[in-house]
């Protein structure tokens, strides 16, 4: 019983460690990987966040992207509350969606559809999102814009960056959640299998979606820049 208790409170402590750790990276990556595309700002701290709900489960999902975006907001933001909430919910619509279904279908599979609902979901969500935040925001800041104006810059603006933005983060998160959880597992704090050391046919292929998706985002990007 008691080496039982020792191996939860040794999981809660990972678990706790695993937190603190990947919401300090979120917040330093929204730092150094960022960068304005016309109104908008891209960052790529929601593929941290996607690693750790992939690492930990999907519970950790809505907690990390709600202390990086807190941390952001404290600090770097210029948007206040209104870019808060507009982090706060991308973040967690994007890493909630895939890691749900990476817990279901643990496979590469399970992974690439998991990445790619999260593409989807998080656009969608984030449209209707800009129709009913962004005009609050700009009255703030004494820019008159209304619901009807930003529905119009959706097919030309919003709809391409979004889609670009979470396309360039499932890159990341292709391209480094298999060496990072390997990483964190021997330290004691990841969840990566001896297995997992191992380069095979699944790792190639998610290497060379991300690197495709990496390709054409930054082409997107280049488009609406």
């Amino acid at each position: 019983m008691a080496a039982l208790n020792n191996k939860k409170i040794s999981q809660k402590t990972r678990r706790i460690v695993g937190i603190a750790i990947f919401s300090s990276l979120a917040f330093v990556v929204s730092l150094l990987i960022r960068f304005p595309v016309q109104f908008l700002t891209f960052d790529a701290k929601d593929a941290i966040i996607t690693v750790s709900a992939f690492i930990y489960g999907p519970v950790v999902a809505p907690v990390v992207s709600f202390l990086a975006a807190f941390l952001e907001l404290v600090t770097i933001s210029d948007t206040g509350w209104y870019g808060f909430i507009m982090n706060f919910v991308s973040s967690t619509v994007y890493s909630l969606t895939a890691s749900l279904i990476y817990k279901r279908l643990r496979s590469l599979n399970g992974a690439l559809v998991g990445i790619f609902s999260a593409v989807i979901a998080t656009t969608g969500v984030m449209m209707g999102l800009n129709i009913l935040v962004t005009p609050l925001y700009m009255q703030q800041i004494g820019v008159p814009m209304t619901a009807a104006g930003i529905v119009e810059m959706i097919p030309t603006v919003l709809l391409p960056f979004n889609f670009a933005k979470t396309l360039l983060n499932s890159a990341v998160v292709m391209l480094i959640y298999k060496p990072l959880n390997v990483a964190l597992s021997r330290l004691g704090i990841g969840s990566a299998s001896p297995s997992a050391m191992r380069i095979g046919k699944s790792t190639v292929i998610i290497s060379a979606v991300g690197i495709i998706s990496l390709i054409v985002s930054i082409v997107i990007f280049y488009i609406l820049a």
